[in-house]
């Protein structure tokens, strides 16, 4: 760049030169005006010149102080045009090289946009988000069941009337569950998690048969009880990278542990008002056993869609209890063995904007029978204790700012063993 202006330079010196000699011979066909004004004209264009490659020296210094500094954090992929057409003489000519040499120093430097807040929430959401940071999430959930039973003592007359007693049972459950999560990336393909729950459950049972066992009339007596659920750790392995034509495949392990309030040995008694009225004395804030579970994670981003899918075993490990009977002053030790779980999802996810994205899923949750052993009896099945809980859920992500996240969800059940609707609200906080 330095010789190029040296050689204008030059050029410039000996033109003017001449132009003097020439001058000082006394030509008469030369005027000493358009002398001047030619040597000043030269003189403007050498100047001209010297600012454009000065410009172009320090757009291309910025530009490569960027680079190093990873500002960006992405690749360029188009140059700064730094070769510079010198301009001719020609008026026409000189402007339109003029023009070209401002277009390539002005063109913007293209990068690869990083991934966006809607986007990485969704990956925090229903993957992992592997950024080597320390993320705190606070949650609230609520889930609402209504069941009603009807039950029928006696037998069919002439097949058409029904002799004997009609029971209708109805039960309310309400579940309020506020969670604190942490996370943490080890590496790009390591995270690990900690969840703390706390339960609060409020249930109603009602049942006609009161006022001397008029059907007719119901009784309804309320139940609720707070306390720490089950506490629950996971990590997360990372084992292939998203590719064009690849999803991203995590594997993940989670243990549970049995630290809120087991549902055994919970008295049921039967209401003095109504004997068709059983109620429990307390109500469970756990399982009461330690669960093993494990599964993957399929993620795939089709612009600007995501697609996610899930597959999950749970085995819950046999424990034994001091007591396992429900009748009143009875105590019974035994073992409880509570059915295996398989779990099936998936879903997508539209990224609205920068911090805005949308999702839809599926689950299903299979769960065997589970088992009872009294001490000195043999293994007996609990009747009723398998379920199929399936749910569609709705949810929608918002990056409030850089570091703090909104995620709204609504989830309905479209079986009967899975809870008429759950709403939740996490606000996970990335350190």
């Amino acid at each position: 760049m330095n010789m190029r202006v040296y050689r204008l330079s030059a050029i410039t010196l000996a033109m003017s030169a001449c132009l003097s000699t020439h001058a000082w011979s006394g030509d008469a066909t030369v005027d000493t005006k358009d002398v001047e004004l030619l040597r000043k004209e030269l003189g403007e264009l050498n100047n001209r010149y010297e600012a454009q490659s000065a410009a172009l020296q320090a757009l291309a210094q910025r530009l490569q102080q960027l680079e190093s500094s990873g500002q960006g954090q992405a690749r360029p992929m188009h140059a700064v045009n730094k070769k510079m057409v010198v301009a001719d003489t020609d008026t026409t000519s000189g402007t339109s090289n003029e023009r070209a040499s401002a277009s390539d120093a002005n063109e913007p430097v293209i990068k690869e946009a990083p991934a966006s807040r809607s986007a990485e929430a969704v990956y925090r959401e229903q993957n992992a988000l592997f950024n080597k940071t320390f993320t705190l999430e606070a949650g609230v959930s609520y889930s609402h069941t209504d069941r009603r039973q009807l039950t029928l003592e006696g037998f069919l007359a002439l097949d058409a009337i029904f002799l004997g007693n009609i029971n209708l049972d109805r039960i309310q459950s309400d579940i309020t569950q506020f969670d604190l999560t942490g996370r943490y990336g080890v590496t790009d393909r390591l995270q690990f998690d900690l969840n703390l729950p706390f339960l609060y459950r409020a249930s109603t049972y009602e049942s006609g048969g009161a006022a001397g066992g008029s059907a007719s009339t119901l009784s309804e007596r309320d139940i609720s009880n707070a306390g720490l659920g089950d506490v629950s750790a996971g990590a997360y392995y990372r084992i292939f990278p998203e590719t064009p034509t690849t999803p991203d495949v995590v594997w993940n392990v989670r243990v549970k542990a049995p630290t809120g309030k087991d549902p055994y040995g919970i008295k049921l008694r039967t209401d003095p008002g109504n004997s068709n009225l059983v109620v429990p004395d307390d109500l469970p804030t756990g399982n009461g056993v330690w669960t093993l579970s494990s599964g993957l994670t399929f993620v795939k981003t089709i612009d600007p869609a995501i697609l996610f899918a899930n597959v999950s075993y749970a085995h819950n490990f046999t424990r034994k209890f001091d007591d396992i009977s429900g009748q009143p002053n009875t105590r019974t030790s035994g073992e409880i063995d509570l059915g295996d779980a398989y779990q099936l999802g998936g879903g997508l996810a539209f990224a609205l904007n920068e911090r805005m994205s949308m999702s839809m899923s599926y689950a299903h949750r299979f769960t065997q029978k589970s088992r009872i052993k009294a001490d000195g009896q043999s293994w007996t099945s609990v009747v009723g204790s398998d379920s199929s809980a399936g749910s569609l859920n709705f949810g929608v992500t918002y990056a409030m700012t850089d570091h703090l996240s909104m995620v709204a969800n609504v989830g309905v059940g479209v079986t009967p063993d899975a809870p008429d609707v759950t709403v939740g609200m996490k606000f996970p906080y990335n350190f």
